[in-house]
């Protein structure tokens, strides 16, 4: 009997669902827009629908990883303008952020143009975003800069922030007590490479709002305008 290949069925699995999840937003859209605004179910429909939201967020990023993981993954970088990639992060993610009392925000020079692969980056941002949600206070910042070669896109909350771990302990930190999202996110970002040189992530406080922050490193070419 030939061997099943268990990664590629679930990630057939994976893909059938997530068009499933696209078919109930698509449905509950409908419904939604047949309401009245006063309608009281109108928050349970919200509520429901952001949940679906983030669980096609999730297919999309458990299908990037199994590509990322299993070198089946092609990277489509190009250059963006972060003002205009960034404004489309919080548009799409700005009914979750309300729903739940949060103010999400962006922040970057207006000219501020960097070379990454789109749609890895959306899922990072997506990924780190709502598990911000489950921590914040009030507030979260979405910001990008570019220094010493990178390309630095952080995400800032005002939660409690992380515990205080020295350096020997990181690297187990890192591997064992983030979850499949920060794997995601390190290995989106160490997928980028330029001259040689490899992305990386940091978790760490945020010196903004006080609280938890996820920074995304990624390599820039050198004519880029350093």
């Amino acid at each position: 009997m030939k061997k099943i290949d268990i990664s590629t069925i679930l990630a057939s699995a994976i893909h059938e669902s997530k068009n499933q999840v696209g078919t109930l937003l698509y449905q509950l859209q409908g419904l939604k827009d047949s309401m009245s605004k006063n309608d009281l179910n109108q928050k349970k429909i919200i509520s429901i629908e952001e949940s679906l939201k983030k669980i096609n967020d999730e297919w999309v990023e458990y299908l990037y990883l199994y590509k990322l993981a299993s070198d089946g993954y092609d990277l489509h970088v190009d250059t963006f303008l972060l003002d205009e990639f960034l404004d489309d992060q919080v548009f799409a993610l700005q009914p979750s952020a309300i729903a739940k009392n949060l103010e999400l925000e962006y922040t970057c020079d207006s000219t501020l143009t960097g070379v990454f692969d789109e749609r890895l980056m959306t899922a990072v941002v997506s990924t780190a975003v709502y598990n911000a949600f489950r921590f914040a206070q009030s507030k979260i910042i979405i910001s990008a800069k570019k220094e010493n070669g990178f390309l630095i896109i952080s995400i800032e909350d005002n939660g409690k922030g992380f515990n205080p771990i020295d350096d020997e302990q990181a690297d187990e930190f890192l591997e064992g007590n983030t979850g499949l999202g920060l794997y995601f996110a390190e290995l989106s970002a160490t997928a980028h490479i330029t001259n040689d040189v490899q992305g990386f992530i940091k978790k760490e406080s945020s010196a903004t709002l006080g609280g938890a922050c996820l920074t995304v490193y990624l390599p820039q070419p050198i004519d880029e305008g350093f």
